[in-house]
């Protein structure tokens, strides 16, 4: 533009004709300079320019690709926990528009720490890599897929899918997740586990990850290797059950879990013998917390050993003040029985409370021994090496009772109370009861049935020659201080009311 306008004004000419007038200035060196530098300048300038244009670019790259490990996974590149969250509002403002269902589903392989334990960490990111190819595909157009760590995926479902879709979707999921990885010669085997839920925008995103979360753990619980939708009602369950968990630890330090007692008699005479310990919780507001779900979540939450210390302790002080006589049978879950300090903490009580180790009795069941004997048996032998006399609960329910009997030195057995409810009219449990008191008698130990409840199973059971009971038709469960009461009332002679039949053969 420059130019034409110079030529059009003939500046040529001018700065011509002044450069022949005023030739001493060396005006035309000076016009030569000016023209370099400007030449220099312009392309100074246009250097510069394109430089900034290439860092620019570059910076953009940069940013680009920043953007792009933010939002996805390195190993597997799907999107990330924040992308699929964004995903996530952004469908959950769509289906609010268009009144249509989200579906989320959160996906956990199973089986997979072993590959990583066993074929090493290379074979494991292979695995990953192939599960997350195989869920994509399956996803499909208008779905999204992402890994939120480890071996844990989630899918939004396309919008245009259905309850019956997702399902059917579900099921090709675990059926592909399941088909053999082939890595270096090998076959490497996992498995998937999903949490469905339909989505509800209104509840939050923190509420409704936490419910798919649910019901991958309901999945997980009852077996892996299926799908589950979230169960409200399960929910609720499982949410009282840890609000119970957050009380239990106060309750088993404060000593609010007691002990109740529940006469065990000789059937022959109806002598008062002793009295099982049952742990049970009064809540304040809740009311009778049941045994199976307080003393599974002391077992969960690691509180079963303290647990356990607690009652022995309560027990053995208020047993310390009835008849030398009585005694009193203790039980100890599997989970109790495989802590190492089990013994040691026993007879710690037992010397605090001055308690006489012959007047105990622990009782175990098939399962906490039956893994391995070796490890059990000098545990018990140590618990016979105080005084302690050992029972085994439960019996007949295992598969493996008759083995325990054999290998390990038990004092009495405990017939479930399953075989003796109303064994009077159940001929099949008859021949069992009858069975397991040959044995026991050809072993030389004692035998309480469990489980008495009318006069015709107490008769029937004298006459059967068992030599200790339990159940209701003697007396449920009471607490301690109801203990002295009975003792002098109704167990004053040490006595309990037979039934006619029996006086008569007397």
């Amino acid at each position: 533009m420059t130019w034409p306008i110079l030529t059009k004004l003939e500046a040529f000419e001018v700065f011509y004709e002044f450069s022949r007038t005023h030739e001493s200035w060396e005006i035309d060196e000076i016009a030569l300079l000016v023209i370099n530098l400007t030449i220099a300048l312009g392309a100074s300038v246009w250097y510069k320019s394109r430089k900034l244009k290439r860092i620019s670019e570059v910076r953009e790259s940069e940013r680009e690709r920043a953007e792009q490990n933010a939002r996805h996974d390195p190993l597997t590149g799907l999107i990330n926990r924040r992308a699929f969250y964004e995903i996530l509002e952004q469908a959950s403002f769509a289906g609010v528009a268009s009144d249509a269902a989200q579906f989320v589903g959160l996906v956990d392989l199973d089986r997979f720490k072993p590959v990583n334990d066993v074929h090493g960490h290379a074979a494991g990111d292979f695995a990953l890599c192939t599960v997350a190819d195989r869920l994509r595909e399956e996803v499909g157009h208008g779905g999204h897929v992402a890994r939120l760590g480890g071996d844990e995926f989630v899918i939004l479902f396309a919008p245009e899918m259905n309850a019956a879709d997702v399902e059917r979707a579900a099921r090709r999921i675990l059926w592909n997740v399941a088909e053999p990885v082939p890595f270096d010669g090998l076959s490497i085997l996992v498995g998937a586990s999903i949490g469905l839920v339909q989505w509800d925008s209104a509840l939050g995103l923190s509420e409704m990850m936490r419910r798919a979360d649910h019901a991958l753990y309901q999945v997980k619980f009852s077996g892996r290797g299926c799908f589950a939708w979230y169960d409200c009602d399960a929910d609720q369950q499982a949410l009282e059950r840890a609000e119970i968990a957050t009380e239990l630890k106060s309750a088993v330090q404060n000593d609010i879990i007691t002990p109740f007692y529940q006469p065990i008699v000789n059937i022959g005479t109806g002598e008062l013998v002793g009295f099982e310990v049952l742990a049970r919780w009064i809540h304040p507001t809740r009311g009778n917390i049941p045994p199976f779900t307080f003393i599974s979540i002391a077992e969960d939450n690691g509180l079963i050993g303290k647990l356990g210390v607690s009652l022995l302790r309560q027990a053995c002080v208020d047993a310390a003040n009835w008849p030398e006589a009585l005694s009193i049978s203790f039980n100890v879950s599997p989970i109790q029985f495989r802590d190492a300090a089990l013994v040691e903490s026993t007879k710690n009580v037992l010397n605090e409370t001055g308690f006489q180790p012959e007047r105990l009795t622990i009782e175990i069941t098939e399962s906490s021994v039956i893994d391995d004997v070796n490890v059990a048996r000098p545990k018990i032998e140590a618990f016979k090496a105080l005084g302690i006399q050992i029972a085994l609960d439960d019996f007949g329910t295992g598969y493996s009772s008759l083995s325990c009997l054999r290998s390990l030195p038990f004092d009495r057995i405990k017939i479930d109370r399953s075989f003796v409810t109303d064994i009077s009219t159940h001929q099949q449990n008859q021949q069992i009861v009858s069975g397991i008191l040959s044995l026991a008698k050809g072993l030389d130990l004692d035998v309480t049935a469990e489980g008495i409840e009318t006069s015709d199973d107490l008769a029937y059971l004298q006459g059967s020659s068992c030599s200790l009971g339990q159940g209701f038709y003697f007396e449920k469960p009471i607490p301690a201080d109801q203990i002295s009461w009975l003792l002098e009332t109704e167990w004053a002679e040490h006595r309990v009311l037979l039934p006619p039949a029996v006086k008569a053969v007397g």
